[in-house]
């Protein structure tokens, strides 16, 4: 019988539910508290999961966990980590794994020198049709990688306040999802991002910007653009093609992978038709943190690492960088 895993959500918010919820979905994982310091929140969470309510993540990390999930905002990443490395206790850490490089150097050092787990919560990995992608890039099946063109548009009606403020988040709409771009596009090509050039909304004071473009060069030689936008409108785009010498594969988040290889087109879809989002996104998360779960028991890395989600900082912030100077931005 496999040992007990037990685990403690930091942040009662939307994404920490999600966490919560996942986990119940989980064999032999057993959910001891929800850190929120809004006591309502933190109780409601709790008593959905049959678990304790507990002020801050300091509290949670006595109470005696194996993992701590962290769904805060950016800024609180650093010292919950620092935290829980000294606890002995290993990271899922919720994207952005930081606002800064330095940031993420002090978090990815704290946990390897006390010898826990920094897992970066790139949920794409873990999709099926991500997976898929990823496999028929890499059988060959389109050829050689020439393009990649990845697209997320999403409705306001998703965006949390503080994803706007950039003392907080540390950027706007690329800090929140082209993380997620980044990190997918150069998992399913395995090549890195060598440079990028962009354009973002101009912003004052601390607002993040909302839309915005970059083009990227990949050191296996394709090239690629990311676009990214909020807006006022339904919208839910997200959507990932790889163009190679031979064919192109499309993904459609949370939906499908199409497949056009000369004159013949194969869809292949993953998900019931009644499903919605929430249970569609769920796969993605129950997968996410099954593998951290299996990371600690087994003694290993996750498959996902701290290491990737600074790579992909460092993709956003180049962005930023590049908007800023309007030159492009050769990455380190």
């Amino acid at each position: 019988m496999a040992s007990t895993i037990r685990v403690g959500i930091a942040g009662a918010g939307f994404i920490g539910a999600v966490h919560a919820h996942a986990y119940q979905h989980i064999p032999d994982v057993e959910i001891v508290g929800i850190a929120d310091p809004i006591a309502e929140k933190a109780e409601a969470l709790a008593k959905e999961t049959n678990s304790r309510a507990f002020s801050d993540y300091e509290e949670l990390l006595r109470a005696g966990i194996d993992i701590l999930n962290v769904c805060t905002p950016p800024s609180n990443h650093l010292p919950a980590t620092i935290a829980a490395a000294r606890a002995g206790v290993h990271v899922l850490m919720e994207k952005p794994i930081a606002r800064t490089l330095e940031e993420a150097d002090e978090m990815i050092s704290a946990c390897k020198n006390a010898n826990v787990n920094l897992m970066t919560g790139f949920t794409h990995h873990f999709y099926p049709e991500m997976l898929e992608a990823k496999r028929l890039v890499q059988s060959g099946a389109i050829g050689k990688p020439l393009m990649v063109l990845d697209n997320m548009s999403i409705t306001y009606s998703f965006v949390l306040p503080w994803y706007r403020n950039r003392d907080v988040a540390g950027g706007g709409v690329f800090m929140c999802n082209a993380v997620h771009g980044f990190d997918r596009a150069a998992w399913v090509i395995e090549q890195r991002v060598s440079a990028v050039c962009a354009q973002v909304e101009p912003t004052t004071g601390s607002r993040g910007e909302e839309f915005g473009a970059a083009l990227a060069k990949f050191d296996g030689g394709a090239q690629g653009n990311f676009f990214q936008h909020w807006g006022p409108y339904r919208t839910l785009q997200c959507e990932l093609q790889i163009f190679g010498e031979e064919g192109l594969v499309h993904v459609r988040s949370w939906d499908s992978v199409e497949l056009f290889v000369g004159d013949k087109r194969a869809v292949t879809h993953f998900y019931k038709p009644d499903h919605g989002l929430s249970q569609r996104s769920m796969l993605g998360m129950i997968n996410e943190l099954t593998e951290m779960v299996n990371s600690v028991r087994e003694k290993r890395a996750p498959s996902v690492t701290g290491e990737d989600g600074r790579t992909a900082l460092a993709n956003v912030l180049a962005v930023y960088e590049s908007a800023a100077t309007g030159k492009w931005m050769e990455m380190k």
